[in-house]
């Protein structure tokens, strides 16, 4: 049966390793191409954005060819990035969360173990 405070240090520790290894990622990201990450919520943030503006367009009155005009700048984004993206959120960050469970499993157990005696004999 497992330590208890190991079942409980293995899950942290990885939830931790995924938040920190997705924010350095986006600041990674930013500082090499000038933008956002295109995370799920810079996506649904840009939407709300396109949305906004568009509904603003009606209400001064634009022609319906100007407010098709208004456009998503995520949709714009070359595939190559979106792949990108992909790669790195996806196998680079798992790979982060797979050591940080390692090694919380292997410091949480050895903090939890009992040492032996030593032989004073």
């Amino acid at each position: 049966m497992a330590n208890p405070l190991v079942s409980i240090a293995v899950p942290v520790a990885g939830i931790i390793a995924s938040i920190a290894g997705r924010k350095a990622a986006s600041a990674g990201w930013g500082a090499v191409f000038g933008e956002d990450a295109p995370t799920v919520k810079a996506q649904k943030a840009s939407q709300k954005e396109v949305a906004a503006r568009r509904k603003q367009a009606k209400k001064e009155g634009l022609s319906a060819a100007e407010i098709a005009a208004i456009k998503d700048p995520a949709d714009e984004q070359p595939l190559w990035k979106m792949m990108l993206w992909a790669t790195i959120s996806g196998v680079l960050l798992q790979g982060l969360r797979m050591a940080a469970k390692r090694g919380a499993k292997a410091g949480a157990e050895r903090l939890t173990t009992r040492r032996p005696r030593a032989n004073r004999g």
